[in-house]
């Protein structure tokens, strides 16, 4: 892959979740995790009953409006099972569509309903991969200064091989940048805290804005290591669920930015709690978010609620379960910004014909 890289193929797979109310309304989300484990999370029998269940037993005859308890059922339905990783993301992708049903139902977007619209437009950056060269970065540059971003961020390939080509390679999207675009770079993934320093040091003379996940998310200690050790800021916490993790990298991690994926870290319900957490901690919540349009949206609305919100991810990519699980996809503005959609609830509808196009496995979940 590395020696081709041009831009991500983007998801193979996509799981949606769909929550019908008996007034007819119904709540989209997906989920950036394993669809089949995901579907076994929600739709499992009852072991224990109350606590160790599928999640269906818990959401099941609700009432959407109370999304705190529902969350609460959720966890503790999951509690031998879960409490961290897949559950909590199964959890999340439920809670997704809750805030969309709620909001359907009062008139209002998400963003109003988690109690401040306090953002139109949010800075999107281009999420993509590294180029294997100097001047396929440089090429890279000028495609999405071209189609108006302002900001770009690169992961992956060959990096994560060898984290040391990153230096030579952002030293020429530098170049070709210029600097009123934002550089931001992810996937070098060492287990080698001397060997991130030095390389988030070289880095730092390129001005990227932040370095993602250049350690293992669970590596807490390391991350303080490198954190206090750098100037540039240091990124972490698409992997985590819950506010415990990110409570933990918060404290014991010290990184700069915080990047919660909403369909992992515990919905909104779990994030809107993080967003005061990071802003008392002095940190930046920057939400991750690559699948498709759903995701999206919903990041939108958690970036709006923001009082200081910094950047929204955009997946660069143009495949089927990127663009066309929604009817109104998200358009990046000239500015280079991302509207936040205004209609009711996430504000993106569900396009049916193209999930019955791509859907190779469904299961109706009833009382």
């Amino acid at each position: 892959m590395a020696d081709e890289a041009t831009d991500s193929r983007g998801p193979k797979y996509a799981l949606i979740v769909k929550v019908n109310t008996d007034e007819g309304i119904s709540g989209i989300a997906d989920c950036d995790s394993h669809p089949h484990i995901m579907k076994t999370l929600i739709d499992a029998p009852t072991y224990i009953a109350g606590f160790c269940e599928g999640l269906k037993h818990a959401v099941i005859g609700k009432n959407p409006w109370e999304y705190d308890k529902i969350w609460s059922d959720m966890y503790r339905a999951s509690f031998y099972h879960g409490r961290r990783g897949a559950a909590i993301h199964a959890m999340s992708a439920i809670d997704v569509c809750l805030w969309d049903i709620i909001g359907k139902a009062a008139r209002q977007p998400v963003s109003v309903m988690l109690g401040a619209r306090n953002h139109e437009r949010i800075t999107a950056y281009a999420s993509t991969l590294f180029r294997p060269t100097p001047e396929g970065m440089k090429e890279a540059v000028r495609k999405y200064r071209d189609l108006g971003f302002k900001a770009m961020k690169f992961g992956w390939g060959v990096v994560t091989e060898d984290p040391r080509k990153a230096v030579k390679l952002v030293e020429a999207a530098r170049e070709e940048a210029g600097q009123e675009m934002d550089i931001m770079i992810d996937g070098m993934w060492t287990s080698d805290v001397k060997l991130a320093i030095q390389i988030v040091k070289e880095l730092e003379r390129y001005n990227v804005f932040f370095v993602e996940e250049p350690l293992k998310s669970d590596n807490l200690e390391g991350y303080r290591k490198l954190s206090n050790a750098v100037n540039a800021r240091i990124a972490c916490g698409e992997q985590l669920g819950g506010l415990y993790e990110y409570r933990q990298l918060i404290t014991e991690g010290d990184v700069d930015v915080i990047q919660p994926d909403i369909t992992r870290a515990g919905g909104l319900t779990e994030t809107r709690k993080l967003v005061t957490m990071v802003e008392q901690a002095g940190k930046l919540l920057i939400p991750h978010a690559w699948t498709s349009d759903i995701l999206t949206a919903a990041s939108l609305h958690l970036n709006a609620y923001q009082l200081n919100p910094v950047f929204q991810e955009f997946c660069t990519n143009d495949t089927p379960l990127s663009r066309d699980l929604v009817l109104n996809p998200l358009r990046l503005e000239a500015d280079g910004t991302l509207q936040v959609p205004g209609g009711p609830g996430l504000g993106v509808e569900l396009n049916e014909e193209a999930v019955r196009k791509y859907t190779t496995d469904y299961v109706l979940i009833t009382a």
